[in-house]
């Protein structure tokens, strides 16, 4: 008997502005797309393999997904229940109205529930681009986390962040990969399964420092007076003294600075990050940012505009392309993403420099005895 497998289609991940990395490597909650897949179809008693679209899938394949779909186990499980007719699959779709729907579709014009490139059933034999399926609502949970933006946005003056045990979601905008970060990190500390890290490994937590409701990787720091709420940090992350981040997502290999503060952050792999009080953005992968640098809103009672389009929220900060560096005074409008690669300093005249691959792999930071290459 061949085992029950999870079917992953092989075509091309579309890379989402500005981050240089695909869909599959960004992080959603602590762990990268792929690894989230991996995790449900485990816990859900599936072997994932690669499938090509345009080939019948192999013996054992119960569902199928796209490289770039969000799935947690309660969710991918629903729809396995859901999927008793032999003749027919079905496609997995999120309830509209709900906050996890609203997360995962900024931006995007809708007027029904959304389908996400997710199938059960009977598949063996069949063909990917050949199918044929009813949508089952298998998100259709309305739980969020309620957060007070005050003075900023229209009345309630508030911002809902997805939290519901059955994720799922398409990123398809750098804005949706922000939301369903923050969403999948809420998922994961509803029930964190916490590794027991030994020697070296574990995380060293200062006395003085706190630490509550969270998940910390392999080799964490947290350093004097610094405090870690709700979040989710990645492997050998350095928290600096008195640095405070809050329900964010922070990748491995990422260190703050002295005094930096982070909300509803998600910042990916081997970024250096100080500031006093970002808020709402996303950073690529070994992305420099300094104290001083800041997002701007245009007044209370306006949501912000992302892309000439109402992102439907009060409070925003942006995206910063991969291996950016941002120096102290640098301000941007809210809702702006900046590409890869981009040097920003004070003076107007060296602002917008973009680098080369040349320089940037000259370009080093150092921290007393550590040096970070770009």
């Amino acid at each position: 008997m061949s085992p029950r497998r999870l079917g992953r289609l092989r075509t091309p991940t579309p890379v989402i502005f500005p981050f240089a990395d695909d869909a599959a490597g960004l992080l959603f909650g602590g762990p990268p797309l792929l690894a989230v897949q991996d995790e449900a179809a485990r816990a859900c008693g599936l072997e994932v393999v690669d499938v090509d679209e345009a080939e019948p899938l192999p013996e054992g394949v119960v569902a199928l997904i796209a490289r770039d779909v969000l799935v947690s186990t309660a969710a991918l499980q629903r729809l396995l229940d859901h999927s008793t007719s032999p003749s027919r699959p079905v496609q997995a779709a999120l309830r509209r109205g709900t906050a996890l729907y609203a997360a995962s579709t900024r931006l995007l014009d809708l007027a029904d529930d959304l389908r996400v490139p997710l199938w059960a059933g009977v598949l063996a034999g069949r063909v990917a681009t050949e199918l044929e399926a009813d949508a089952v609502v298998v998100a259709d949970e309305d739980g969020a986390v309620v957060v007070d933006t005050a003075p900023w946005g229209p009345a309630p003056h508030q911002l809902a962040i997805a939290d519901v045990e059955r994720l799922l979601g398409h990123p398809t905008h750098w804005l949706h990969v922000l939301e369903l970060s923050l969403a999948a990190a809420r998922t994961r500390l509803r029930s964190p399964r916490r590794t027991h890290h030994r020697g070296a490994r574990r995380p060293r937590i200062h006395a003085t420092a706190h630490v509550d409701n969270s998940i910390l990787g392999a080799g964490v720091r947290v350093e004097a007076h610094a405090s870690v709420i709700d979040s989710v940090i990645g492997d050998d992350v350095i928290v600096a003294d008195h640095s405070v981040i809050q329900g964010s997502v922070v990748g491995e290999r990422c260190r703050t600075l002295v005094d930096t503060h982070l909300r509803r952050v998600v910042a990916m792999p081997g970024s250096t990050l100080s500031n006093l009080d970002m808020q709402d953005a996303i950073f690529g992968r070994e992305v420099f940012v300094t104290t001083g640098v800041a997002f701007f809103h245009d007044g209370p009672g306006r949501n912000v505009t992302v892309d000439g389009k109402d992102s439907g929220r009060a409070l925003l900060g942006g995206a910063i392309g991969a291996r950016s560096v941002l120096g102290s005074r640098a301000l941007f409008r809210c809702g702006v993403a900046l590409p890869a690669g981009l040097l920003v300093v004070a003076r107007p005249e060296e602002a917008f420099t973009k680098l080369d691959e040349v320089s940037m792999a000259r370009a080093a930071v150092a921290f007393g005895d550590r040096q970070r290459d770009f």
